[in-house]
């Protein structure tokens, strides 16, 4: 799957010339955020892929980075689903070939709904059908809705399509409603929503290794975004260390007794294993949600509870297998 950045060495502006950076082939695309890529997302760019394959174009997603809110807004905090790596592999696994990050800054979002259209999906993107929700609104102060969207497809020759909502169990699957789950520790229902395994994956990093001295040394994997919809301790399986998925407990946060900090960090003890995981590209499959993370008043009260949440951990697991084949 090809990743695009950014899609001329500018961002488009409304008098801005064609430039030869601009991608050359037809695509049928889809706009938004896609956090989770769940049930909803994936039917949506299904039908991308589907009719991008029949006239043979290039099935693509156009999202943006960072979150819109979270550039109007500094103090906002997007509950995040899933990293941007996830998000990805989600996307290719169900047939995207090509996915634009464009940077969000004060150039895009001064664009017109008109602008956005001709010089982003047209002249860089070469669309010919644009799939989108029935709630989607693009341009500045998001002006556009799919009304504007299919009269300027009508207008300037290419398609614009919409899909129904896909509910579960009469309720519309949303990210807003997975990440409710999420927060809540409804791993399980959060998992039927998105319709495969809740899964985190990256390189591990070398953190303070306080863990090692307190006898449980941790897998760091950072989490980008400044906030996760998931927090707390976590029953997890570990994908990429072994042939076979290893089983441990994992603590998803801000580590609120050893350090003050706004990186969130998935720290991950593997009871009984002893590698080295530094630098190794890491899948951690999440299975329950044990308990919130807490603040212990000493670092005794805090060993005490690793241990029992290892034991509820390993508990869990010794009943489940792995979903994430």
């Amino acid at each position: 799957m090809k990743i695009v950045r950014r899609i001329s060495p500018y961002l488009p502006t409304p008098d801005a010339p064609q430039h030869a950076g601009s991608l050359a082939h037809a695509s049928a695309l889809s706009i938004g955020n896609f956090d989770g890529v769940h049930l909803g997302h994936q039917a949506l760019l299904s039908r991308v892929v589907n009719t991008a394959k029949a006239n043979h174009w290039v099935p693509t997603v156009v999202t943006f980075q960072p979150h819109p809110k979270e550039f109007f807004d500094p103090q906002f905090k997007l509950n995040r689903i899933s990293k941007l790596r996830d998000k990805l592999a989600a996307m290719k696994q169900v047939g995207i070939e090509q996915v634009c990050i464009l940077p969000f800054n004060r150039a895009m979002a001064s664009l017109s709904p008109e602008a956005f259209v001709q010089q982003v999906l047209l002249k860089q993107l070469n669309a010919k059908q644009v799939w989108v929700g029935d709630d989607f609104r693009f341009g500045a102060r998001r002006a556009g809705d799919f009304k504007m969207l299919k009269k300027l497809g009508d207008d300037l020759g290419f398609q614009v399509q919409d899909i129904a909502e896909i509910q579960a169990e009469g309720s519309r699957i949303s990210s807003s409603h997975i990440r409710e789950a999420l927060i809540e520790g409804n791993v399980e229902l959060a998992q039927k929503l998105l319709g495969r395994p809740l899964t985190y994956s990256g390189h591990i990093i070398h953190g303070k290794k306080l863990g090692r001295t307190l006898g449980f040394p941790t897998m760091n994997l950072p989490i980008e975004g400044r906030a996760s919809a998931l927090s707390g301790i976590l029953a997890v399986w570990v994908h990429g260390i072994e042939a076979s998925p290893l089983p441990a407990v994992a603590s998803m946060g801000v580590r609120p007794t050893v350090e003050k900090s706004d990186q969130i960090l998935l720290e991950t003890f593997i009871p009984g294993w002893t590698g080295n995981a530094y630098g190794r590209l890491v899948t951690i499959e999440v299975v329950a949600h044990i308990r919130p993370e807490l603040h212990f008043d000493n670092l005794d009260l805090m060993v005490e509870q690793m241990h029992k949440d290892t034991a509820t951990a390993l508990e869990i697991l010794k009943h489940t297998e792995s979903k994430n084949r």
